[in-house]
């Protein structure tokens, strides 16, 4: 439960509300929690009052400005601030330094630029709200399950935050699913495999998980099921690139003194996926990275048919199971390419000391 909407329950009310969020549950449940501190149901037809689209500030003010009939206060919504121009949303200024005592504004915005004065100001003041997904999202899950009576099993709640990610409007909406799929019984993660995530997407998830614990049995069985699922293997070879490289970051990040609350963004994951990967690099060194980015990329070339220039030792091994391809057949050429690579790249690992320390001085 996010302040806001911890405050209006208790009855604490500001004066103004300006409300962002890309998250539309949030902005839903806020709004609903200041309304119904405000305004209650019976009074909403004289009190409640709802500006859609391109506005003007004298309008707002005006409206803001009308005392509320049959009850103690009114409420004012407007709908997207952003509709508005900049200059326009200037002449609320004024209101800020006098609000009706009798009148509740709350206005959305859908974008967000605190260079403007009235976002400035409304910030200063302590009325600006920011409405973000939690840096992990398994403990929402499990809150929002247990508020719609869903029972999820430990490992359904971990499934569901890498399918979804942070996506709190289709967390909401797959937890309700979830429930009528399981009836009575607890969700488990076979569950949000069979109606949530995506197969292919799982696959490669369980593809990069392997190579992260150099387990050959779990990586081969993950390229036998892409493999099954006609997934194209040059598809499968850029998401291994993408993992690869992200190991890379955790080293270069580590190595240049980030902490840990940086590397969500400067690795473009949510936060809950870092721990993976970090925990990945140290089985990987610099020098182990640097080798299975040139086996995928020799994997690439034999693939698409060609050589590659730069096979060499393990990599030749890629190169010539892609020559293969025109004896196999096209589906199990491209298995025999994937398997040797994973195969390669595990075999190229070495045991990698921890990331360096960080030497930042605020806490990791």
């Amino acid at each position: 439960m996010s302040d806001l909407v911890a405050a209006a329950a208790a009855g604490r009310l500001d004066p103004v509300y300006v409300v962002a969020s890309e998250h539309p549950i949030r902005v839903d449940r806020a709004l609903a929690a200041v309304r119904d501190a405000a305004v209650p149901p019976a009074m909403r037809a004289w009190n409640y009052d709802v500006i859609e689209g391109r506005t003007t500030a004298t309008r707002v003010i005006t409206t803001c400005q009308t005392l509320p009939m049959m009850g103690p206060r009114r409420l004012v919504l407007v709908r997207d601030l952003a509709a508005t121009p900049a200059d326009e949303l200037a002449g609320l200024l004024a209101y800020l330094d006098d609000p009706s005592p009798s009148t509740v504004l709350f206005a959305i915005t859908s974008k967000l630029d605190k260079r403007q004065k009235l976002y400035a100001q409304v910030g200063k003041r302590g009325w600006l709200h920011v409405l973000e997904a939690p840096r992990n999202p398994e403990p929402w899950i499990r809150s929002e399950a247990q508020a719609r009576g869903v029972s999820l099993a430990p490992a359904a709640v971990g499934r569901l935050a890498e399918a979804v990610g942070a996506d709190l409007s289709r967390l909401a909406l797959c937890i309700d699913q979830l429930g009528l799929y399981a009836g009575g019984r607890a969700v488990t993660a076979d569950d949000v495999d069979e109606l949530v995530a995506e197969t292919r997407e799982r696959t490669v998830f369980e593809l990069t998980d392997a190579l992260g614990v150099a387990d050959l049995g779990r990586a081969l069985g993950a390229v036998a099921s892409l493999t099954e699922q006609r997934q194209s293997a040059i598809g499968v070879l850029v998401l291994l690139a993408r993992n690869l490289r992200q190991l890379g970051q955790v080293h270069a990040a580590r190595a240049e003194g980030a902490a840990k609350h940086e590397l969500p963004s400067r690795l473009g994951v949510p936060p809950f996926v870092v721990d993976k990967l970090v925990q990945q690099a140290r089985r990987y060194s610099p020098a182990a990275l640097a080798r299975a980015t040139e086996l995928v990329a020799t994997a690439d070339w034999a693939l698409k048919g060609f050589p590659s220039p730069a096979a060499t030792g393990l990599a030749t091994d890629v190169a010539a199971s892609g020559a293969a391809q025109k004896t196999l057949g096209r589906q199990l050429g491209e298995r025999l390419v994937l398997e040797r690579l994973v195969a390669s790249i595990i075999a190229s690992a070495e045991p990698a000391a921890a990331p360096a320390p960080s030497r930042h001085r605020g806490r990791g």
